[in-house]
């Protein structure tokens, strides 16, 4: 019997190799834990490009590369805008079958993924360089707002900054619901986790001050108070 030939496309993918890390048909706890492993190896390879993007980000702002480090953190919230989709297809699994995964998964539990963790961790790193860079041009994110037109590049690096954080907020509180839907927020154990420190999670900013920046907009216009009748 001739032997396969490999493609050059299998190699450099490393298809076999890649293929090769899920559960075969005879190790499956039920038909749709390939589609709970698959989903969830997806998401860490998000995670990974994500990773690199915010390392190059980092990495542009001390170099002074604005528009370079904006264009990572564009990549950054393609990526997380993304992501609640992919969870997504979870939910074409039955609870009922869902609790079977959820068995074979023993203490295991999403909030262990390394992936998520890493970001976690590295989105408010971010602020330094970005500070320095306000500082260097004697300006605070509020100054920002009001003088968008004087430091454009900055103020648009500052919106993708914010469109991170508000991102994977929205990620977070995705994960929550698909959370409530598939095992319950009321139920004794979430394998250690409360409920009440899943949605504690889903509300940390990695940008504080930005958010207060808004709310100083809003309070200089005059617009939150005394409005004028039309």
């Amino acid at each position: 019997m001739e032997e396969k030939k490999v493609t050059d496309y299998e190699k450099y993918i490393r298809t076999e190799e890649l293929l090769s890390l899920q559960k075969g048909a005879g190790e499956l706890s039920c038909d749709d834990e390939l589609t709970f492993q698959m989903i969830h190896q997806i998401a860490e390879l998000h995670f990974k490009l994500v990773i690199q993007y915010i390392h190059l980000a980092d990495a542009n702002m001390k170099h002074g590369k604005v528009l370079e480090a904006t264009q990572q953190l564009q990549r950054v919230n393609m990526h997380l805008k993304h992501l609640p989709p992919v969870f997504d297809m979870v939910k074409v699994i039955t609870p009922s079958d869902y609790h079977t995964i959820r068995l074979a998964l023993g203490r295991g539990s999403g909030q262990d993924s390394p992936g998520f963790n890493e970001i976690l961790r590295l989105g408010p790193t971010l602020w330094g360089p970005f500070e320095q860079l306000l500082n260097d041009k004697q300006l605070t994110p509020f100054i920002l707002h009001k003088a968008a037109s004087d430091n454009y590049e900055l103020y648009l690096l500052m919106q993708e900054l914010i469109a991170f954080d508000e991102n994977f907020q929205t990620f977070r509180k995705h994960h929550i619901q698909l959370v409530r839907r598939m095992i319950g927020l009321n139920t004794k154990s979430l394998k250690g986790i409360p409920a009440q420190a899943l949605e504690r999670g889903a509300k940390f900013e990695f940008y504080p001050k930005l958010w207060e920046a808004v709310c100083e907009l809003t309070d200089w216009t005059g617009s939150s108070y005394n409005p004028k009748p039309l």
